[in-house]
């Protein structure tokens, strides 16, 4: 599985984690989400999430809220501060629709959310936009390390142009300097 720096790149496909303790509807979305190209992982519990989402650094995580033990909302609260997954984005994939609950998927850090039964179709739309949301924060990132590296070169060569001007200012006071001189020489010569 690809990890969470550069997805879409070169052939590379976005990789997905599904963490759900139903296994028939982790399973089902795992089978949508492979036939729609994607590379998929699939976890039953929040502990079996954790450990899956470190080795494998995924690009995006469906995390079922309501999971018994580690629920969805302390898997992405403990998944933020993984290495890795900095840039990965977390989905909240869930029954639970009250005020509190949406609060609490606020503070875990859930980029998006997800109401079961999850339409197919509104699943795989989140999934292309992601894909291109996370395609085009790569291009702009290398877009920037270019400007910095150009901007780093045209400084050198601002120095550099600096550098010979000086120079050149340096030959011209010097022939300014020579002809002065001769000018003395000649000077005394004319009057005679």
């Amino acid at each position: 599985m690809v990890g969470a720096d550069q997805p879409g790149g070169k052939g590379e496909r976005l990789s997905v984690l599904i963490v759900d303790d139903n296994h028939d509807l982790a399973d089902s979305l795992g089978v949508l989400v492979r036939l729609w190209g994607y590379d998929v992982c699939i976890a039953y519990d929040g502990i079996e999430g954790l450990r899956t989402a470190q080795e494998q650094r995924p690009h995006c995580l469906l995390l079922d809220v309501g999971m018994p033990g580690m629920d969805g909302c302390t898997l992405a609260r403990h998944l933020r501060s993984v290495p890795g997954l900095e840039k990965a984005k977390f989905v909240a994939h869930t029954a639970y629709s009250s005020d509190e609950y949406v609060r609490r998927m606020d503070e875990a850090g859930f980029d998006y959310r997800l109401t079961k039964p999850v339409s197919p179709v509104e699943l795989e739309g989140l999934l292309r936009m992601l894909e291109q949301v996370i395609r085009l924060t790569a291009q702009t990132e290398e877009l920037a390390r270019r400007n910095v590296e150009l901007a780093g070169e045209t400084k050198e060569l601002l120095d550099e142009v600096k550098q010979d001007v000086k120079e050149l200012k340096e030959d011209v006071k010097e022939i300014k300097q020579e002809l002065q001189e001769v000018r003395e020489k000649v000077d005394p010569l004319e009057d005679d």
